[in-house]
């Protein structure tokens, strides 16, 4: 029987020395990021790693570099590392065909590359609807959008983990074992490689996310009430106007006090994670009304100052 193992985890540094320790038993790594020329002479030390992440312009630059600087000692004892994105791989594509003057219109139909194009359209789209909406006062009109962005990004997450699933399957080769990166919203790459394992092979995975909530005696999850109604979308679940309303609403906070930095930590502190379930905690406690009051409070502050005007409202609301 050969192993392939779906392992679940957040691109934060806390994460690493859990996912290392995964890494090591396989024969194969599948990153989750897309084709760069310079990859394996990045891992093989030919060309510098600082300058080679800084041209990749990663939003998460510690996290990087620790994976990175990990992966140089995997590549050392010949693991076979590969950037695996199918979906990245056709927006960048996009983006540079575009740039040479050719039109929307000039990508091929009925192809991965415009079905790419689609789907990233209609999501930013609606991105745009939302941040020109979001900073006006009706939080109705605001929470609708948010609606619509996040049907528009799952039907973006539907196609980039189909994409993905395809590209794995092919890669997969008897006899090594194959480890597989993912982030935690990808729950539809599970189902999707299931489905399509080829005969011999078994699907293992690993919730780093769990693993690390049980370390603290947290029970719950780390996903964000956003999180969560793109999960139910993208999963085809049925969703009420009320849930809906309720998962925007509790967002709208949740994208106000939660901290965005890079966190860096000893080992075993898992401060993005505490910091996540702080921020989870407290906005499942507010209704519909609350957020509508809270969020015209702390639009305008710094995350820090959200989480702890948010905090005081909470204890007052309790009074």
């Amino acid at each position: 029987m050969h192993n392939i193992t779906l392992c679940y985890s957040t691109h934060r540094p806390e994460t690493l020395p859990l996912t290392a320790r995964i890494m090591k038993n396989h024969d194969v790594i599948l990153l989750e990021e897309p084709l760069h020329p310079d990859f394996h002479k990045a891992l093989g030390g030919t060309v510098n790693l600082e300058d080679h992440l800084l041209e990749l312009d990663t939003d998460y630059p510690a996290f990087t570099l620790g994976q990175y600087r990990l992966l140089q000692q995997f590549f050392q004892t010949g693991k076979e590392i590969v950037q695996v994105e199918p979906y990245f791989d056709h927006l960048l594509w996009i983006q540079y065909f575009l740039a040479d003057g050719h039109r929307p219109d000039e990508i091929p139909p009925k192809t991965p590359v415009h079905a790419v194009y689609c789907a990233e359209h209609e999501a930013t789209k609606n991105l745009i609807e939302y941040y020109s909406i979001v900073h006006g006062d009706d939080f109705q009109k605001i929470l609708t959008a948010m609606n619509s962005f996040a049907m528009a990004d799952a039907e973006r997450f539907i196609l980039r983990d189909s994409l993905r699933a395809k590209r794995i399957l092919e890669l997969l080769v008897p006899g090594k074992d194959t480890y597989v990166e993912a982030g935690s919203m990808h729950l539809l790459l599970r189902r999707l490689l299931n489905k399509n394992l080829p005969e011999g092979w078994r699907l293992r995975i690993h919730d780093i996310d769990g693993e690390t909530l049980k370390m603290l005696n947290f029970r719950g999850s780390l996903f964000s009430p956003g999180d969560e109604l793109t999960l139910d979308y993208i999963l085809g679940r049925t969703v009420s106007q009320h849930q809906w309303q309720m998962c925007c609403a509790q967002a709208l906070i949740y994208s106000k006090i939660i901290i965005k930095e890079e966190i860096s930590s000893g080992d075993g502190e898992f401060p993005h994670t505490r910091n996540e379930i702080r921020s989870i905690t407290a906005v499942k406690k507010l209704s519909l009304e609350k957020c509508r009051i809270l969020f015209q409070q702390i639009r305008s502050l710094t995350s820090f100052e959200a989480a702890a005007m948010t905090e005081r409202y909470l204890k007052i609301s309790r009074e």
